[in-house]
């Protein structure tokens, strides 16, 4: 009855030893009941074996490494290939653009330089055609005049006052009408 007391007055101090207890069991059924247990008790028995599967072990991490190394390094290679062409295709746009923006602004020039050629060859032709047949027209109106009424005032007619019934001309300038 004494040591049931004592498990009563001390169970927190049994539960460590329980913990324990089955931690050992459980590692114990796992090393002496599983394949895997089987595996590592040879390894523990044979550790000349266990370095010769360690260099193996090595050496197949090693290969991988390399490899995984080397896939990393291509794909690295080819996205810095990728972006330098990237690079060299923007660069090339921008040359595309800027010459083509050139040839616009070389062919705009061109075509404001012959409009304006163009209308000052039209502001020396209307200058031409009015002095070359407006004015003498406006000459001969004005002369045409002078005479008329010269030759009314020479034999007594009217002397061109509101008596006079003209014709209403469409075009009323002074030059031409002589008012």
């Amino acid at each position: 009855m004494e040591t049931r007391f004592d498990m009563k007055s001390n169970g927190s101090n049994v539960w460590p030893y329980v913990i324990v207890g089955s931690a050992i069991g459980g590692a114990v059924g796992y090393l002496m009941l599983t394949e895997s247990g089987r595996k590592v008790r040879h390894a523990l028995t044979h550790p000349d074996e266990l370095a010769d599967n360690l260099d193996d072990a090595r050496e197949f991490i090693e290969t991988k490494a390399r490899i995984v190394t080397d896939q990393v390094h291509d794909v690295l290679g080819k996205a810095k290939r990728g972006i330098e062409a990237g690079e060299v295709a923007y660069r090339e746009a921008e040359q595309r653009f800027q010459s083509r923006v050139r040839e616009l602004e070389g062919k705009n020039n061109e075509i404001t330089s012959n409009v304006h050629r163009t209308v000052d060859n039209v502001n020396r032709t209307a200058v031409t055609i009015e002095q070359s047949v407006l004015d003498p027209i406006c000459e001969l109106s004005a002369l045409y005049r002078g005479i008329e009424r010269g030759v009314r005032s020479l034999f007594g007619g009217a002397s061109g006052g509101a008596s006079e019934s003209r014709p209403t001309p469409i075009y009323r300038d002074t030059r031409v009408m002589g008012e």
